[in-house]
């Protein structure tokens, strides 16, 4: 078992270490406009607001605000799906495919600079620790 000692040395360096900033945009951009853009430039089928809704892990109502302020931006053109009138498809205006291309290639500009820097094994190697931990804090004995 972890000592006293090793715990507060580790909570020290995970404060001075973890890129922060880095993670809050990651974690920002698959949760809001950004990654329903980028799920909507990927798409190779019709996508609805629930299929968003599932593959984002938001709840529907989140999901009806996100649409909502991104049709206001002519960012999306919400339509009722031709067979089921509860069913809204969701597709990328112009406007919107233009600013999903540009927020894309930033992001892969970011990611490359960082492998560049840090090096692809490296990074490798903590997306699997960084899992290892995901999952051990999931575990239902884990009560923070």
């Amino acid at each position: 078992m972890a000592s006293r000692e090793q715990i507060e040395l580790l909570r020290r360096q995970l404060w001075e270490a973890v890129p922060m900033e880095f993670c809050k945009q990651i974690d920002q951009k698959q949760v809001g406009m950004e990654a329903i853009l980028q799920l909507l430039l990927e798409a190779d089928q019709t996508v609805t607001a629930g299929m968003l809704s599932e593959a984002m892990n938001v709840s529907t109502a989140r999901m009806a605000v996100l649409l909502r302020k991104m049709s206001e931006k002519g960012l999306i053109v919400k339509e009722t799906h031709a067979l089921d009138g509860r069913v809204t498809v969701v597709r990328l205006t112009e406007h919107g495919e233009a600013i999903a291309g540009k927020k894309r290639e930033e992001a892969l500009r970011q990611i490359g600079a960082v492998i560049d820097k840090v090096g692809m094994e490296r990074m490798q190697e903590f997306i699997r620790i960084s899992k290892e931990i995901k999952e051990v804090i999931r575990c239902p004995e884990f009560d923070l």
